[in-house]
């Protein structure tokens, strides 16, 4: 799965490959992060080419290790700016048989759920992190030593604060000015793998 959180020019976008991989010991799915990456100042019609050049080589990589997939799929931010780079993946039709793509938009409280006119998920950031800090409680989330970026993921880590909202409802969020564009590259795919691909194996 490539993960990706979109965002303005001025702001970074960032990408994750992950593999969810069923793994017998445990007997459920483990993800595993390959690689994590993120850019800033490129033009939009720069990301779609560079998401469609990702799609195709991960799938290259995986025919050339013989490797049957289910993929690879997207899992994109389809927030503000995600939603008309959506559509233009959408218009590319790269994303047909085993690929699919899988937009997320940002919601408040704490609820999933598909919308069937818009085909978004509506997904709050804070399900999002819980199901990330539960996978890797229950170590089922791993990642290469050797990313360059993971200094930069360990400190959006510290600087992620969790705290009760007036209603008494608890929520995640970055430190002001601080980033979060890694960690939800990461917890987009994270969240569709855990609540919509696995249960066709379970």
């Amino acid at each position: 799965m490539l993960g990706c959180d979109l965002a303005k020019s001025l702001d970074y976008t960032s990408f994750a490959v992950i593999d969810m991989v069923w793994t017998p010991e445990i007997n459920d799915f483990m993800h595993h992060l390959k690689a994590l990456d993120r850019i800033k100042g490129v033009d939009y019609p720069k990301i779609v080419e560079l998401i469609i050049a990702t799609i195709e080589r991960l799938e290259a990589e995986d025919v050339k290790r013989g490797h049957a997939h289910d993929g690879p799929h997207l899992c994109m931010d389809a927030s503000g700016l995600g939603a008309p780079i959506r559509d233009y993946l959408k218009q590319a039709h790269v994303f047909q048989d085993a690929r699919k793509l899988w937009p997320v938009v940002f919601t408040g409280g704490e609820a999933a759920r598909h919308d069937p006119v818009t085909k978004n998920y509506n997904i709050s950031k804070s399900l999002m992190i819980s199901n990330f800090l539960s996978l890797m409680q229950h170590r089922r989330f791993d990642y290469a030593p050797d990313l360059q970026a993971l200094p930069l993921l360990e400190q959006e880590i510290a600087a992620f604060k969790q705290h009760l909202t007036p209603s008494g409802k608890t929520t995640f969020d970055a430190e002001s000015g601080a980033h979060d564009d890694l960690i939800c590259a990461i917890c987009i795919p994270l969240m569709i793998g855990e609540w919509r691909l696995a249960k066709g194996f379970r």
